[in-house]
């Protein structure tokens, strides 16, 4: 069955590579045409799937709304998340989807990256390398980018978690704390008052990452304070503050992603010398980076 499979693929694989314009459904309610077709073709492809363990998605496009989130879509699509996910290269299942155009294929499985980007793409491309190696699987070329998709395979728990997981991850790989959150007597004007963020030293030029995904606030140049600093959005009403940046590498506007290069660390600002000051605030609120970021 492999072998046919393979033989199969093989006469996909000039037509699988090649980018196609997908039809775009207007609306995910059952009265719109396009939806219509396309949850026929779904559960075709479920019922084919059952009967032979094996399928060809097709694909269809939809611009992603106010609140739509890759398990709503998942839901109303009756196409699994991780499907989904792949697909689009959506790292987590918080990040904003609202204005971006989302690829909804026919069957469910994986999307695994030719070339994987992200860490959560490394993850899922090397716990997959085995099964991508044997080329029993299609590349189909979609944004851009070449994936195999390995029809009727789901997340490992691994893959599960680091998709679920709602937590923040540091903002640079290897720093130093050199100052916490709280009250302290400041390094410049020797006064005391509450410091709302934590200090985290590291080399001029350092990657400073995007602690969690969400949308840029703000990409400011030459704050009297903070220097160049970044603030972006959260959901729930949460927001981070990257200050004394060197370069800033995102504009206002744009989704972000956890891990995402937004910037470097530098001595722009009231500094002492290199480091990154990092806050997190709930509505507004200071809280302590140190109880919500991941360990490393």
């Amino acid at each position: 069955m492999k072998f046919l499979q393979a033989i199969f693929f093989l006469l996909l694989f000039s037509a699988a590579c090649v980018p196609q314009e997908y039809p775009e459904i207007p609306k995910l309610k059952s009265n719109d045409f396009l939806f219509a077709q396309y949850q026929q073709e779904v559960q075709d492809s479920s019922m084919e799937f059952a009967r032979s363990n094996f399928c060809v998605p097709n694909f269809y496009t939809y611009t992603a709304q106010e609140g739509d989130t890759v398990i709503s879509l998942a839901a109303r699509c009756s196409i699994l998340p991780e499907t989904i996910a792949t697909v689009n290269s959506i790292a987590e299942s918080g990040e904003p989807l609202a204005g971006r155009k989302i690829i909804l294929p026919t069957s469910n499985g994986l999307f695994v990256p030719e070339l994987p980007e992200t860490s959560a793409e490394v993850l899922l491309s090397n716990e997959h390398k085995d099964e991508t190696a044997e080329g029993l699987y299609a590349l189909y070329s979609i944004s851009g980018r070449n994936f195999y998709f390995l029809h009727g395979v789901r997340f490992s728990p691994a893959q599960r978690a680091y998709f679920l997981n709602p937590g923040m991850s540091m903002p640079l790989e290897k720093s130093i704390l050199t100052s916490a959150f709280g009250k302290r007597q400041s390094p410049i004007t020797g006064k005391w008052h509450l410091h709302k963020g934590i200090d985290l030293a590291a080399p001029r030029g350092t990657a400073v990452l995007a602690c969690k995904s969400g949308t840029v606030q703000s990409a400011e140049y030459g704050n009297r304070v903070y220097g160049n600093c970044i603030v972006i959005r959260h959901q729930g009403g949460m927001e981070s503050l990257y200050a004394h940046l060197d370069e800033i590498a995102v504009t206002k506007g744009s989704a972000v992603f956890s891990g995402q290069k937004i910037g470097t660390v530098g001595l722009t600002g009231l500094t002492t010398g290199p480091h990154l000051h990092f806050e997190i605030k709930q509505n507004g609120a200071p809280l302590n980076p140190r109880e919500y970021l991941k360990k490393q």
